[in-house]
């Protein structure tokens, strides 16, 4: 199997393993009714539950099926999604047979009661529940959404519980059982391998701030120096960096890589927040936590050595870093980077990027300014670049700007796959 076809290989992946339970269970079971619907909405949603778990580890090896460590965060929050409505319409299911006795009974199976297993479930189903209003209805400070996101392991050990203590299909169906306990055992696993002992397994590369620099737009440039092996990454990737700085909170972030590579290590962070807008407080000396690379956001990836980029404001980032690390021997790519930003003040490391394309003909910049030429669009880009089909095109930016110019970008003539695009937020 090709590279190629393994990186987009994740989403069915995960939907093959997700389907399995009911398979084995239509096997074992072939007469339907209210109740299956029930049976079977549980045990898939039990088997995308623990999947989602087991995404949520990080692992670099996930990037292998997908198009980077971001298209799998996206694959975990849509199967999340997805196994919250069938662990939820599961018990609502069950119910029918007692709403045909009585309303009354119906309510009472909803219900906590004398049955440990039926409670663990109930009591997995509501941690689910708040869990995931508060992550998809409220907007929280990045280190509490963090914190209260890992209830969702509780949340699934109950489910876990319940699953195989309640009896029923699975007490009686020795490889569903096997099955979903394998799975079950790995999405625990990594649960506490990544919640509870991450600073014990988690490898991280230890950096030390060397300089803080700020330029324009309020973005800060944050020199590191290793204290012992550093990090190799491909330019255009990113990192996890944890600060232990009084200033800053303890928890890791995600930050692109400014520096072409090798020491010093560069990233490149945006005031947009409570914990950004304390970046420059950093003090030369801290020491700093770099879990990394990840990502597949880079001109490194891609046989097409005709590229457009196009950043938005801080999104800059990762062409910046592609930028550093041109030399003459990449002569043979021809690249149009467009700069979009609101002003002229936004325009972050404009002399640095002006000198670099300057230094070599085949690599030209536009920096769009839309308080005076409007939202920069697909159309725009195919009147100066007319053979734009024919490229492939990295886009960092605000989620709405990728949004609007991918859909803009394929009503041009360029191809879906021939569009690659790098996420800012991870949650």
């Amino acid at each position: 199997m090709s590279n190629k076809i393994l990186q987009n290989s994740g989403w069915f992946i995960l939907s093959i393993l997700s389907l399995i339970p009911a398979v084995i269970w239509m096997f074992s079971s072939p007469y339907f009714s209210i109740r299956s619907f029930g049976d079977v909405a549980g045990l898939c949603g039990m088997a995308m539950f623990s999947l989602v778990m087991i995404l949520s580890a990080r692992l670099k090896f996930f990037e292998k099926f997908f198009k980077g460590i971001n298209e799998s965060y996206t694959a975990h929050h849509f199967f999340g999604g997805l196994a919250f409505v069938l662990l939820l319409f599961h018990p609502l299911f069950l119910a029918y047979n007692y709403l045909l006795v009585s309303f009354n009974e119906a309510a009472l199976f909803l219900l906590p009661g004398q049955s440990w297993p039926k409670n663990f479930g109930i009591l997995g189903l509501f941690v689910m529940i708040v869990t995931l209003v508060i992550t998809f209805y409220t907007k929280l400070k990045y280190q509490v959404w963090k914190f209260t996101h890992k209830f969702l392991g509780i949340a699934f050990i109950f489910a876990f519980l319940h699953t195989f203590f309640i009896g029923a299909d699975i007490a009686t169906n020795q490889v569903l059982k096997i099955y979903l306990f394998v799975l079950g055992i790995l999405a625990i696993i990594t649960y506490f391998y990544r919640t509870l002992f991450a600073d014990y397994f988690v490898r991280v590369f230890e950096y030390i701030v060397k300089d803080v620099n700020q330029n324009k737009d309020n973005i800060w440039e944050i020199e590191l120096t290793p204290r012992k092996k550093e990090i190799k990454f491909v330019p255009g990737q990113f990192g996890f960096v944890k600060f232990f700085s009084k200033e800053l909170g303890k928890e890791p972030h995600p930050f692109s890589f400014s520096s072409a590579g090798g020491n010093p290590l560069k990233i490149a962070v945006k005031e947009l927040g409570d914990y950004t807008g304390k970046i420059g407080n950093l003090k030369l000396g801290d020491l700093v936590a770099v879990e990394g690379p990840f990502g597949a956001f880079s001109l490194k990836n891609h046989s097409n050595k005709k590229q457009v980029w196009i950043a938005g404001g801080v999104g800059v980032t990762p062409f910046l870093s592609m930028l550093r690390s041109v030399t003459e021997k990449d002569s043979d790519y021809k690249i149009y980077l467009y700069y979009s930003v609101k002003n002229e003040n936004s325009l972050a490391f404009r002399e640095e990027i002006s000198e670099i394309t300057q230094k070599y003909k085949n690599l030209k910049v536009n920096f769009w300014v839309t308080e005076e030429r409007g939202f920069l669009t697909a159309k725009a880009v195919k009147e100066e670049i007319l053979d734009l089909e024919e490229r492939d095109v990295l886009i960092c930016g605000p989620s709405l700007m990728m949004s609007a110019l991918e859909k803009q970008l394929i009503d041009q003539g360029v191809n879906g796959k021939k569009i690659h695009m790098e996420e800012f937020t991870l949650y």
